[in-house]
């Protein structure tokens, strides 16, 4: 398990902890007098009024104290989680606030955290924060206009490359007085840019003058957050402390969050001893992503007896497109007839059985689990008896009708005369056994199929240098589709070092419906759009989709309170506390 591993760009990106980028629109007052609003909306009133007093889930009253600790599968190296190059600390989001806060209970929205207004104006080509004069760095240096426009340019310049595709629609930034700031649009057409702006978490001018921003680094940056580093011991573990002088923390958006008033992350390089870490009570929660695991891992009396709880807690956002990323950018892959027998290839129906427990759906769509999918679209069943005959048969007969042969067993590319080879690239050895009955299938068709697990910091390198035939992607989806369809296929991403276009797709028809996605005024012609882009991907077989489920599977120790409600969108977790002592939460 990696939770809390995504760069910031990830986290607030896709999903605030479940990856989700977002419709938007403005109060319609902004547009018409040009006032400063305390919100923006998805379709113009946020569920949150400007008088506000705390989310609908948290405790105001929550008791703040203890320590609570969370175990990560892996290692880090980097404590600049904006930045493409090593791999970053987990938590580090914590110590950096953005210019508004979202909520976990409503499919967009943004509210005042270091902007304490925002205006759009009625062209919505400039967007303008009044920034909070009480806003503070942890040194004490007030949080100004400089700091904004120093994050906007040291982000598109030096940071991940991902910064560079999300604003790409911002011709410049401008400073109106030293708490006014305003982002200067090239066009209004790119609906999600409002509220991506207003999620920038903001970074101190006066502290990376001074530091080299685009280098790896151990030394614990200055942030704006609810927490400061505490404590790092290089790959091994990161405590981050409660700031009892906080500036924010009487602000709504964070009323009833960040409980506790130590965090910290321990790793553990190996995902069996993570686990049996977990059952030793050496850390306190853990979400767990493996089927065989859950079914299996966790008959312990300590589950038996309530000292840790089990709970299945399902949830309603989009469920992610996991998939095979094929590598489109080798030649192998260009043809179609290959891509489509690589798929029937694939027994789910054994995996689902003797693997998964039962516990997981195919994914047959792009937008699983939502009303923007292609509809008539099935992939290819098996019997779940392990031979797949059927399929394998299916699949010899596409690759025959393509021109490919096999001689001496070996199945022959007809361009190049050579035999067909793949390597499936991983970092999880719990993959390797969900794998192997894949590549014996495509060894039954010719196919010189592999596996190559590596560790976690060379095959993020690889992966950023797109240095891999096969790897498994996680496409998260937003609850309205959006941006992210532009960051994932567009083919002005497939060659940018770090891309989330992994597939390195360049499909002209893609590009443009993934731009029309993003432009797209209502959810008809939205619906529309995406799933005529559904179609196309899915006739394609540009990956092999692989499976979802729509719950949340976590174990936590039975130390935790939580408030009454639980948000839509979210575990809530940063509305956690602990127990032992009465809330006053009615």
């Amino acid at each position: 398990m990696k939770i809390f591993k995504d760069k910031p760009i990830l986290k607030w990106l896709f999903l605030k902890l479940n990856f989700f980028i977002i419709f938007f629109a403005i109060n319609s007052s902004a547009f018409a007098n040009q006032k400063y609003e305390a919100n923006i909306s998805t379709f113009g009133d946020a569920k949150y009024p400007a008088n506000f007093h705390h989310f609908e889930y948290v405790d105001p009253n929550a008791v703040k104290k203890g320590e609570i600790k969370f175990g990560v599968e892996g290692t880090f190296n980097n404590l600049n989680p904006f930045i493409l190059k090593g791999l970053s600390a987990a938590g580090l989001s914590y110590i950096f606030d953005s210019l508004m806060e979202g909520s976990d209970d409503e499919i967009s929205a943004r509210y005042p955290l270091i902007a304490e207004a925002v205006k759009i104006s009625d062209d919505k080509k400039r967007i303008t924060f009044k920034l909070r004069k009480i806003a503070k760095w942890h040194d004490g240096k007030e949080i100004n206009a400089d700091d904004v426009i120093f994050t906007f340019e040291k982000l598109t310049k030096d940071g991940h490359p991902s910064y560079k595709m999300i604003y790409r629609d911002v011709e410049k930034v401008v400073k109106l007085s030293s708490h006014e700031v305003q982002f200067v649009l090239k066009n209004n057409q790119n609906r999600d840019l409002p509220v991506l702006i207003a999620s920038m978490q903001i970074l101190p001018k006066h502290y990376f003058e001074k530091v080299d921003f685009a280098k790896t680094t151990l030394v614990s940056p200055i942030g704006s957050g609810p927490y400061k580093i505490s404590e790092v011991d290089a790959g091994k573990s990161i405590s981050y402390q409660r700031q009892e002088n906080y500036w924010g923390k009487d602000l709504p958006v964070n009323r009833g969050r960040y409980n506790f008033d130590r965090i910290t992350f321990d790793y553990y390089r190996d995902n069996n001893v993570l686990i049996e870490a977990f059952k030793a009570r050496k850390y306190d929660l853990r979400q767990e992503n493996i089927a065989r695991n859950w079914a299996n891992a966790y008959n312990i009396e300590a589950v038996k007896n309530g000292e840790i709880i089990k709970k299945e807690i399902p949830n309603s956002l989009p469920a992610p497109a996991q998939a095979f990323v094929l590598n489109l950018r080798k030649e192998k892959f260009q043809n179609l007839a290959l891509r489509k027998a690589l798929t029937y290839a694939f027994d789910f129906e054994w995996l689902k059985d003797h693997i998964f427990y039962g516990a997981y759906k195919r994914t047959e769509s792009y937008f699983p689990n939502t009303d923007f999918g292609y509809k008539n679209f099935t992939m290819p069943k098996s019997q779940g008896d392990g031979f797949n005959r059927a399929n394998l048969i299916a699949a010899k007969n596409i690759l025959d009708e393509a021109g490919y042969k096999i001689v001496k067993q070996k199945l022959i590319d007809p361009k190049t005369n050579q035999q067909v080879a793949i390597e499936f690239l991983i970092d999880s050895p719990s993959f390797q056994m969900v794998i192997a009955p894949f590549v014996k299938n495509l060894q039954k068709l010719g196919i010189a199929a592999k596996v190559r697990f590596v560790e976690e910091n060379q095959y993020q390198t690889r992966v950023n240098n797109f240095d891999f035939d096969v790897v498994v992607g996680v496409f998260g989806q937003s609850l309205i589709p959006g941006n992210e369809l532009f960051s994932y296929w567009h083919s002005s991403q497939k060659d940018i070092k770090g891309s989330q276009n992994l597939s390195g797709l360049n499909d002209k028809f893609v590009d443009d419906l993934v731009i029309k996605i993003a432009q797209s005024k209502n959810k008809n012609e939205l619906m529309n759009l995406t799933k005529t882009f559904d179609k196309h991907m899915l006739e394609n077989y540009y990956t092999i989709l692989q499976w979802h489920n729509n719950s949340y599977r976590v174990l936590y120790r039975n130390i935790f309170a939580m408030p009454n409600v639980t948000p839509k969108y979210s575990l809530g977790i940063d509305s956690w506390f602990l127990n032992g002592e009465q809330s006053s939460q009615k």
